[in-house]
């Protein structure tokens, strides 16, 4: 007989129903992958990159957890570049191009070897509750399956319907089957569901483009890699991108075509990705603009595959033939699979409480592009915190919920659960208001504490940590209290490295924030008996020489952390609040916040409307301990 008792069931196999399975299987939980099919486990149905600003910093809060996405990213990794590395640590971020056959069988291998995981093809067609909290699902296959936490991460595979000019037909991405059944399970139980739209480019064969005049760029010659406690890898130039632009011509077959785009003849009325639009997104919103960047990016090491970054399409097929035709050195380039944009069915996520919990429903998360997100990075990230969640409610545990000054991924879901998204939501750097404390350096700083308690972090891992951050204050107490003097050698050094020449006596953490001076001129003038690796040098230059405003950051995003520590009851009585503006007793009622914090972030809420509030809570406080 086949077991059909679990303790949490997953729904989906995509980045975020990856990480999700994983974190509760690991954390000991008997637990159920449902995936539409499993041989398309963390498929990537778009750009096959992984990372840039803000992704990259949720890949590394994903490894600082304990999840996988940075070790399946570093196993099948192509082409890596540092980005940013101009603007500063606060933003500086690893993007790498990725063989998306290796990163899925890398999750896929883990999947199934799992202790506590099983995982099954089919469909769920059902979600059951039982006096508000979830029970378990039903399948497509007939099957009933019994839990106490459920998991949804159906990406855009709920009611998912494929646009291609004037065609169109019910799909999930790439021509999979779609889940048609669980979107109006979710509206039958009160459930407020909306659309969204994504698309993707045409991939061609990259026998039959000259490359000839387009700019190359390769892997940066060190090694990296995403993982905390990778070792990294030298790439160098195995593979490259090629940055080109579109042409007039290419212009000119839009403008003759666009009355048959189906954003055009009203096929699609969702909103689609803001900061990635499609081609013809970006010929009706920048009619001035006649020509764009795209870049040509490798697929994979085991195909002939390019895809067009930045040429994302829903137009006809004979009219994505004939705009490549015009695009530099594709003049007889050959489509493999065409462009296409597709529909689906998203949860709208003010209905979360910031464990990814709904609200309504006990038990039942959701997690990535269901949630209105768009990018592996933001699904993934999402994955593992339902995925540990989903394994505290059964054990009846405290949820972990990651502050927006401890994470990219704390800013994610406060963004989601608080203000609502009705476009597909991407992370950015400028959505982070504390970006300088959530650097890539200090990921597992912040986050790792986490993951070890939840149990996603073991003990030799946990050690490497200990001892990094053991190197790491040990040098940074030495350079703060290590005096360097003016002196002739000094001063060759200084030259030597192009850098401000010392003129006075100060320790070498001060003389680190001057101009030109970094840790590899520093241990020159002074050698440190601790042997650091990039990481660890990192970290510690970045520490000491943002020092003061780093200081600033955190007394700010302490005043802020007492504001999200002011809870507000869920049954609080916002009419009793007298002098609410309206808008924000509207607000408040419809979002009803968890703290004070969240409430502040309610677009239309304002400081005066908190203070209002807070008021009521701390006279309602003192009631209650005068009844004690």
């Amino acid at each position: 007989m086949y077991q059909d008792s679990y303790q949490v069931i997953v729904i989906g196999g995509g980045h975020a129903g990856c990480e999700a399975a994983l974190a509760s299987s690991r954390i000991g939980l008997r637990t159920l992958m449902l995936n539409l099919n499993v041989d398309n486990t963390a498929l990537m149905p778009c750009n096959p990159s992984i990372g840039g600003p803000a992704k990259g910093h949720l890949v590394r809060e994903v490894s600082a957890l304990g999840g996988e996405q940075a070790r399946a990213a570093d196993s099948s990794t192509l082409m890596v570049r540092w980005l940013n590395t101009s603007k500063g640590a606060a933003v500086r971020a690893l993007r790498a191009q990725c063989d998306p056959f290796r990163y899925s069988t890398y999750y896929r291998k883990l999947l199934t070897s799992q202790k506590n995981l099983d995982v099954h093809q089919d469909e769920v067609t059902e979600i059951l509750t039982d006096s508000g909290k979830v029970t378990g699902v039903l399948t497509r296959h007939g099957a009933k399956y019994t839990a106490s936490a459920v998991v949804i991460a159906g990406g855009v595979y709920m009611a998912g319907r494929v646009f291609m000019g004037e065609v169109s037909f019910s799909s999930g991405p790439m021509g999979q089957t779609n889940s048609e059944k669980l979107a109006k399970s979710l509206e039958a139980l009160g459930i407020v569901t909306g659309k969204m739209r994504t698309d993707t480019t045409p991939r061609l064969n990259i026998n039959t483009i000259d490359f000839n005049g387009m700019t190359a760029q390769y892997s940066d010659d060190e090694p990296l890699c995403f993982d905390i406690w990778g070792k990294g890898k030298l790439y160098a130039h195995d593979y490259a991108c090629w940055f080109s632009r579109t042409t007039e011509e290419t212009y000119n077959v839009i403008s003759r075509n666009i009355k048959r785009s189906p954003l055009v003849t009203g096929g699609v009325e969702a909103n689609g990705p803001r900061y990635c639009p499609s081609i013809e997104d970006k010929f009706l919103r920048f009619p001035d603009h006649i020509t764009h960047p795209i870049v040509f990016e490798p697929v994979s090491s085991n195909n002939d595959e390019v895809y067009v970054q930045n040429f994302s399409t829903s137009l006809p097929y004979d009219v994505q033939v004939e705009m490549i035709r015009t695009l530099p050195g594709c003049e007889h380039a050959k489509i493999i699979k065409p462009g296409y944009g597709i529909e689906y069915t998203y949860i709208l996520p003010d209905q979360l409480k910031h464990s990814l919990e709904n609200k309504n429903i006990a038990g039942l998360f959701c997690a990535g592009q269901v949630n209105g997100t768009s990018g592996y990075e933001e699904a993934a990230a999402q994955g593992l915190l339902a995925g540990i969640n989903a394994a505290m409610y059964v054990k009846g545990e405290e949820p972990l919920v990651i502050g927006r000054d401890e994470g990219y991924l704390g800013v994610l879901v406060d963004d989601l659960t608080v203000k609502n998204t009705d476009e597909p939501y991407r992370m950015l750097t400028g959505r982070c208001e504390r970006r300088l404390l959530l650097r890539w350096d200090n990921a597992a700083h912040r986050l790792s504490l986490y993951g070890r308690k939840a149990g996603l972090i073991d003990d030799s891992r946990w050690k490497f940590l200990e001892k990094r951050f053991e190197n790491e204050n040990s040098e940074t107490a030495r350079l703060k209290s290590t005096k360097i003097f003016p002196s002739a050698e000094n001063e060759r050094i200084c030259a030597e490295f192009d850098a401000e020449i010392l003129t006075e006596a100060m320790t070498l953490a001060d003389y680190l924030k001057h101009k030109g001076v970094n840790y590899e001129l520093v241990k020159k003038l002074s050698p440190s008996p601790f042997e650091l690796d990039r990481e660890e040098i990192a970290h510690v230059e970045t520490e000491l020489r943002y020092v003061g405003y780093l200081e600033r950051e955190t007394r700010t995003a302490g005043r802020m952390k007492n504001l999200d520590g002011a809870k507000i009851p869920d049954d609080f009585d916002y009419d009793s609040v007298k002098g609410l503006r309206a808008e924000s007793l509207q607000k408040l009622k419809r979002y009803r916040p968890e703290s004070l914090g969240n409430a502040l972030r309610i677009s239309g809420v304002t400081p005066v409307d908190v203070q209002l509030i807070s008021v009521i809570l701390a006279r309602n406080e003192r009631r209650h301990s005068d009844n004690e």
